[in-house]
């Protein structure tokens, strides 16, 4: 909480923010958890909450009440709706889900193929197969960076 309140340039406003914070987090969390369905992701939709209400304090009501209560509620319902917007857009898997070809060796048959990729160093035999195999494009380490295969590098925006 010492973050949001250093964000806080008055005393009224750090206490009006205080007593938000104290009487509604729990609230907050609860109606974030119905939309997310994930205690880490339900964190993150409630902190970003919290940010927006710590630059915006002014819309914060002096008396706890109906109206700081619904504004609490909006805030955090808004920001859980659109992490979980972002995080369906980008869906990530865990990396002991990825099926990783010759993970323990290559098989006892050996061609040239597997012969060559046996051949390989990890790391590049990594890249081959998040190529190839995965269907990651060629440009850099796009793929490991969390950018989708096939999506055009004017799309993705500045950075």
């Amino acid at each position: 909480m010492l973050a949001y309140l250093q964000a806080i340039g008055t005393p009224e406003d750090r206490d009006r923010f205080e007593a938000l914070y104290l009487a509604y987090r729990g609230l907050m969390y609860h109606v974030a958890y119905q939309v997310l369905e994930n205690r880490q992701d339900t964190e993150d939709a409630v902190h970003l909450a919290f940010i927006s209400l710590a630059e915006h304090v002014e819309m914060v009501p002096t008396e706890l009440g109906p109206r700081a209560r619904v504004l609490a509620v909006t805030v955090a319902e808004r920001k859980a709706i659109d992490l979980y917007r972002v995080r369906r857009r980008h869906q990530t898997v865990d990396i002991d889900e990825v099926p990783f070809l010759y993970r323990e060796g290559p098989p006892e048959e050996t061609g040239t193929l597997a012969a060559a990729m046996a051949a390989l160093p990890p790391r590049y035999r990594q890249a081959l197969l998040l190529r190839f195999y995965l269907g990651f494009s060629g440009g850099g380490d796009r793929g490991a960076a969390g950018h989708h295969a096939g999506e055009p590098a004017a799309d993705r925006g500045p950075g």
